[in-house]
């Protein structure tokens, strides 16, 4: 044990994200589910409030009991929207920056000093983003890490064992004839039933 918590990611989120990002074309959202990865999308680029903007608006949110719910729930969301945004965005985007100003990113993500030096501080602590504070000037110092040979070749083994297993899949799909799409009228295309 390394004494790290484990991040659960949810495979059924993975592989609709997956599936969102590999369409040819991607039309406005019209389920729940569209406006979920959409808004997953947005995120990942650090455009949080367009992620706000998505996930607030959705009509489930009507469905919550309760005097005052809508709001509490929007109050939650967005405080861990732009935590998520922030923590993207570094990670996204820190190997194209020599530094960040810290009231830059207060800017950009709506946060106090305070809230921002926390989340940066803690990503320095748990080594997920090399830099330093610049505290006179209140700035974060990066350092581009170049990736080991080993990380070259983890990074080469993953990406290999990833192609491997979506093939498998796609030959288990193929053997079995689960493969393809259901139309608008529920019909299945694609694979051996047309």
């Amino acid at each position: 044990s390394t004494g790290r918590r484990a991040r659960l990611i949810s495979r059924r989120f993975r592989k609709n994200h997956d599936q969102y990002n590999r369409q040819v074309f991607t039309g406005p959202p019209e389920q729940t589910k569209d406006y979920v990865m959409r808004a997953a999308n947005e995120l990942g680029k650090g455009e949080w409030r367009a992620c706000l903007g998505l996930l607030v608006g959705l009509e489930v949110w009507e469905l919550v009991p309760g005097e005052g719910a809508k709001e509490q729930i929007r109050e939650v969301l967005m405080k861990e929207i732009k935590l998520a945004g922030l923590r993207t965005y570094l990670f996204a985007y820190s190997a194209q920056y020599e530094s960040l100003s810290l009231n830059q990113l207060c800017g950009m993500f709506d946060m106090s000093k305070n809230e921002v030096h926390s989340v940066v501080s803690k990503m320095m602590i748990n080594r997920e983003l090399h830099a330093s504070w610049d505290q006179p000037t209140e700035t974060i110092v990066l350092r581009n890490v170049e990736p080991s040979s080993l990380q070259l070749l983890a990074l080469q083994f993953a990406e290999k064992a990833s192609n491997l297993v979506e093939s498998n899949e796609r030959l288990l799909d193929s053997k079995t004839g689960n493969y393809g799409h259901r139309d608008s009228d529920g019909n299945w295309k694609g694979g051996d039933n047309h």
